[in-house]
């Protein structure tokens, strides 16, 4: 009978620790989500106002490569030539879902100018997702991450919904947290 009680206990005190433990790793991991991705900031930091986004006007686009949701490769490369249309999403920006039909007019104006169109979406199930679903239509290709968000990382963004527009010679002309900074039309870049 002893033993029975001990090994209750002992049951009991694991279980106690392991539930512990997995609140903790819970909100170590949702604090992780909810911050953006460790970046790379180009000197362009902001001290007031609105937040940027860690890409300016000017910067070149960076060196990537990615696998959209369907399992293609997407480079740097692949985007060069034309202009591109960049957004950064997240599944836990409530933002984001609410940016999508903004983004997909702003979308259909690059297409239209023979661009090309990528959509990055971070989050634990980002393949899995309504939002990587609703961008599906939207952009050429639909980067799901994870949480260390590589591309976005490459590109020093820094908060989301993030958005960056680059002319045919890979600079960028426009980049904001949020649509705004966008403008009504794409403006090309001058070399």
């Amino acid at each position: 009978m002893e033993y029975l009680v001990a090994g209750l206990v002992l049951a009991a005190v694991l279980t106690a620790l392991n539930l512990v433990l997995t609140v903790a790793v819970a909100r170590r991991w949702r604090a992780r989500m909810s911050a953006p991705p460790a970046a790379h900031h180009h000197g362009h930091d902001h001290v007031g106002g609105d937040p940027e986004l860690g890409i300016a006007p000017g910067d070149r686009m960076p060196e990537f490569t990615a696998t959209t949701a369907d399992g293609a490769t997407v480079t740097r490369d692949e985007l060069a030539g034309r202009p591109a249309l960049l957004a950064f999403l997240s599944l836990d920006c409530s933002s984001c879902d609410d940016s999508v039909p903004g983004f997909a007019e702003h979308a259909r104006r690059v297409r239209d100018a023979g661009g090309r169109v990528l959509a990055t979406v971070v989050g634990v199930d980002a393949a899995g997702s309504e939002l990587a679903a609703r961008l599906v239509g939207v952009a050429d290709h639909v980067v799901p991450e994870f949480l260390d968000a590589p591309v976005g990382a490459a590109f020093g963004v820094r908060f989301y919904p993030g958005f960056a527009h680059y002319g045919p010679d890979g600079v960028a002309t426009a980049a904001s947290v949020g649509l705004e900074g966008l403008g009504e039309t794409a403006r090309p870049s001058v070399p």
